[in-house]
């Protein structure tokens, strides 16, 4: 054996060996975060106040008894949107009138006359005494110089830019009726009286300062049963700018500590919230809720499917739950009931506990050693990848300054190298495996069932060590998340071919034009042109942004969810491994180089199913599983498919003959 085959023999085992190691300490933290996704187990289920104001009113009821009435089905929290001035406008509590309008208006005589009115103003006129005070305060802290006026009927002035057009009238009725004005305390008082949970949801309002922002927090923090805190709005009243967040934070903790947890309500992104969440200890909430829009065009099934998937498969634990049919409330109280009983029933059967109480994950003791030795394990991959390629001292120099920038980045930046190397691992293993596993050779079925398990655990190092370097409540909680999701997805599926059929020919240009030609003029055109085809879908459909679902793609998720569980994915068992049978089965060669690509896809989307930390692990594992079984399935039957066009095939080409 000549010295540089002894040299990559001992590289090799030595980067195997850093890989078990690299294994063993990701386990461990497996461990801890299995634990604390089993102890996270309390949901919070709430309903908007208004709604059941409204139910009770159509239904004889006292808001009283129909809070009762959920309450025995679940409903743990009352959720109270911040009132605003166009609430009181549209009840008929406030009156609204710029400039010299207010004069025409039929109660001007109960309006104090010290009042100067211009048409730089705009006044807003209380009507319903009770909500004087509340109005007042908000208004004089939100807006720079209103000014409050007493009398039979209280008036506030606000100064506004004299309107012009019918366009510009409407935008400055719009910025002051948009101004949250507080809660409805008699509906609070009533939350508190029954026992429910109190979710203010607190409104946005532009140039914040420091006193108006101190008077909101003061005013949240003293809200009985507060459980959650909610905003509503696209962007923070603080803003995002990191002082401005540090100071707010200051502002809402009670003895240095969040006074309940901030939800954060899913597929709304809302700037800066992230950020107050780690000021304020990590104390938060997922929020899943469903618009009342959609609520009217989903089947009863689809909206149960909804909420438990939202609570299952990613942590949501705390529903916002609308009621069916609140246009006619009248008609609706006994169907709503029963719904909300349904979803209980199936809460409590997946294991979950309705409570208002939240319990954040239990915290995952990050220990330096341990994660310094998964990112090596990480390193370790690429040497093994170059060792493959047949560059043994390229490979020693490649781990030696992975390693290297590794353990610095990680005493600068811990949270962004454990991402990059989190990005890393799920690259590096899927392009290993290929290079381990894929053959040119044909490939009987079973033995190409065992090459599909063979090429799939190499590549589950990456998920492995990923889910490793990601433990943490932080990635949990969707604080902070994994990065690159279409360059993982992307970058092994063009660099498996590259090596297995351009680079290990030696030379490159030659080797291109024998493969396009090989590929030309074979009879697998066509399976090369599907594959394109599914490719281009697989790019369109990769990122955490959710994709709009055809029916008939709806209706399959729906079957696989609730025939085996959990959905598989279908990049796996519907592209991924049944293309990877395809390719042991009739051998990996130039000609069907395609097939690689399609192999890859099934594997990235393996590893990447790991990188939804916010997804219980035991989900993932179940998901993975389903999409190897179905996967293998499909995969059987495209032999048989493929097998028969073949034949015909041959047919064809001897009657030709």
């Amino acid at each position: 054996m000549s010295e540089q085959k002894i040299w990559s023999k001992y590289l090799k085992l030595s980067g195997w060996g850093i890989v078990v190691i690299a294994i063993l300490c990701s386990l461990t933290l497996w461990g801890q975060r299995l634990a604390a996704e089993k102890n996270y187990n309390n949901v919070q289920i709430s309903v908007n106040y208004t709604d059941v104001v409204s139910m009770a009113n159509g239904n004889n009821l006292s808001v009283e008894e129909m809070a009762a009435l959920l309450q025995e089905r679940g409903v743990t929290a009352l959720l109270f949107k911040e009132v605003s001035v166009g609430d009181l406008l549209r009840q008929g509590k406030v009156g609204l009138a710029v400039g010299h309008n207010l004069q025409q208006l039929p109660y001007f005589e109960r309006i104090s006359k010290t009042i100067p009115i211009t048409d730089a103003d705009l006044f807003v006129t209380l009507l319903d005494n009770t909500w004087t005070e509340q109005v007042r305060e908000h208004l004089l802290l939100k807006v720079a110089g209103s000014e409050f006026y007493d009398g039979d009927l209280a008036v506030i002035k606000v100064p506004i830019a004299i309107p012009s057009t019918n366009s510009e009238l409407d935008q400055a009725n719009r910025i002051v009726t948009e101004i949250g004005i507080g809660f409805d305390h008699e509906g609070i008082a009533l939350a508190e009286k029954v026992g429910m949970g109190v979710i203010p949801q607190i409104r946005t309002w532009t140039d914040a300062s420091e006193a108006s922002l101190r008077f909101v927090a003061n005013e949240v923090k003293s809200l009985p049963n507060l459980c959650q805190i909610l905003f509503n709005d696209k962007d923070l009243p603080c803003g995002t700018e990191a002082k401005q967040l540090q100071s707010f934070a200051q502002m809402l903790m009670i003895n240095g500590q969040a006074p309940a947890p901030f939800g954060t309500i899913e597929f709304s992104e809302q700037a800066g919230l992230n950020q107050l969440g780690l000021l304020m200890d990590k104390e938060i909430i997922r929020l899943h809720t469903i618009a009342n829009n959609e609520m009217t065009r989903l089947s009863d099934e689809e909206i149960m499917d909804r909420w438990l998937l939202a609570v299952r498969e990613r942590n949501m634990r705390s529903l916002l739950v609308r009621f069916k049919n609140i246009g006619i409330p009248s008609s609706s109280l006994e169907e709503n009931l029963i719904y909300f009983e349904q979803l209980k029933e199936n809460l409590e059967a997946s294991g979950f506990k309705l409570d208002e109480t939240y319990q954040k994950p239990a915290t995952i003791n990050i220990n330096n050693l341990l994660m310094i030795f998964i990112g090596l394990g990480v390193a370790a991959g690429i040497l093994l990848i170059l060792l493959e390629m047949n560059l043994p001292r390229l490979s020693l120099v490649g781990l030696v300054i992975t390693a290297v920038c590794w353990i610095g980045l990680y005493q600068f930046a811990p949270i962004v190298a454990r991402k990059l190397m989190a990005l890393a691992g799920v690259i590096i293993f899927p392009i290993l495996s290929a290079l381990l596993v894929i053959t040119p050779q044909r490939q009987r079925l079973l033995t190409s069932i065992l090459n599909l398990f063979k090429l799939s655990a190499i590549s589950f190092i990456g998920a492995i060590l990923m889910v490793g370097l990601l433990a943490d409540i932080l990635f949990m909680l969707k604080l902070d998340q994994f990065i690159g999701v279409k360059i993982a997805h992307v970058i092994p599926l063009a660099a498996v071919p590259l090596i297995l059929y351009i680079w290990q020919e030696g030379k490159l240009i030659e080797a291109v034009k024998n493969l396009l030609n090989a590929a030309i003029t074979y009879k697998w055109g066509l399976l090369a042109a599907v594959i394109a085809v599914a490719g281009m879908i697989y790019l369109a459909r990769t990122g955490n942004t959710t994709a709009e679902l055809s029916s008939v793609e709806a209706a399959m998720r729906s079957f696989l969810n609730d025939f085996m569980g959990v959905r598989p994915r279908s990049k796996e068992f519907l592209i991924g491994y049944p293309l990877t049978l395809l390719m042991f089965y009739y051998g990996a060669t130039k000609s069907k180089w395609f097939l690689s690509i399609g192999a890859m896809i099934g594997q990235v989307s393996l590893v990447n199913t790991y990188a939804h930390i916010h997804t219980a692990l035991l989900i993932s594992l179940h998901r993975s599983l389903n999409g190897l079984i179905l996967g293998i399935i499909l995969g059987i039957l495209a032999i048989a498919g493929m097998e028969v066009l073949l034949k015909l095939w041959r047919k064809l080409v001897k009657i030709e003959q």
